[in-house]
């Protein structure tokens, strides 16, 4: 009954190892300084081919959200992961707006019956050291989560989300744009003029559909990426055919609007719109659709000549 014992344990341990770096892990991150700070709530979710590891690490930091693309390594033999700079908003800031510290993960992965953890810290890069202390944390394993799920864990946060300056809240998603009455009527500002251009330029490409996503909610939160090197790349966002943003450079940090599907249509589509091909054609991004059930990674990639769109349906 002990041999049973001991290899029962070994496979349970064994399978949380063997499962390598990917997925979801989320928890929360602590100042390694005396006193008492806020602190930080983070989910990471990764995926992983062979020692290389990408993925999204987003968090929360008093009541502003933070989202980012990054990418690192995953050592199987010694079970270290690491990704090198990481934003991290500095501890004392006010807002996400504020001063941000640029830091490394390092962390070990281990496993137990009770639960498959990452463990580590956000170490400080060297020009930061006397500014920027390290954050310790202690990341748990999690299937099919989303950033929403951090707050069902953290009852301690009352404020889920309030909009910053660099959000993008899209309620009835329209851009006024003029039409031929509107421009004898009244001078059209520059603004109008250039949504009106792009809208026309929009409407004369391809519409390329890539994937129908089922989704059990009627707000989305999208969130873009520049998928793979930022290299420039400016898009717009469509909403069933209206722009919702322009002039959008994608980066590594991500870009998130929060829609609301329109009921009285079979589907809703989201498009993006390459308003240049950055150093590296075509413009392509990582589109990240999350309901507060599911979340759905979708790679876009547009063209002069193409606009890639996606079609949304609510679960009946």
């Amino acid at each position: 009954m002990r041999i049973l014992i001991i290899l029962s344990f070994i496979f349970i341990t064994g399978q949380g190892i063997a499962q390598g770096i990917r997925g979801s892990w989320f928890g929360s991150a602590d100042v390694l300084l005396g006193g008492s700070h806020n602190n930080y709530l983070v989910e990471l979710n990764l995926k992983q081919t062979g020692k290389e590891v990408k993925g999204i690490i987003g968090y929360y930091f008093r009541d502003s959200y933070q989202t980012f693309y990054v990418k690192g390594t995953y050592n199987p033999q010694t079970r270290e992961v690491l990704i090198k700079d990481v934003p991290i908003t500095y501890f004392r800031a006010s807002s996400s707006n504020d001063v941000e510290c640029i830091m490394d993960l390092r962390a070990t992965l281990t496993a137990s019956k009770v639960s498959t953890n990452i463990k580590g810290v956000f170490s400080t890069q060297g020009k930061y050291k006397y500014t920027c202390p390290d954050i310790a944390f202690d990341f748990v394993y999690g299937e099919a989560l989303n950033t929403d799920s951090l707050i069902e864990k953290f009852a301690a946060v009352k404020k889920i989300w309030q909009p910053s300056e660099e959000d993008i809240i899209v309620n009835s998603p329209k851009v006024y744009v003029p039409d031929s009455i509107d421009l004898k009527v009244k001078e059209p500002t520059a603004e109008m003029l250039e949504a009106r251009k792009i809208l026309e330029e929009f409407s004369k490409r391809k519409e390329v559909v890539g994937q129908e996503i089922i989704v059990h909610s009627d707000s989305l939160r999208l969130t873009f990426y520049d998928n793979g090197i930022v290299d420039g790349d400016s898009i717009s966002v469509f909403f069933n055919k209206e722009p919702i943003a322009t002039h959008q450079s994608l980066s590594e940090r991500g870009i998130i609007f929060y829609a609301v599907l329109d009921s009285t249509r079979e589907y809703n589509e989201i498009s993006m719109f390459a308003e240049n091909l950055g150093s590296i054609p075509p413009n392509t991004a990582l589109m990240v659709l999350t309901d507060g059930v599911n979340r759905h990674e979708i790679f876009l990639s547009s063209s002069f000549t193409q606009n890639s769109t996606i079609r949304v349906r609510r679960k009946r």
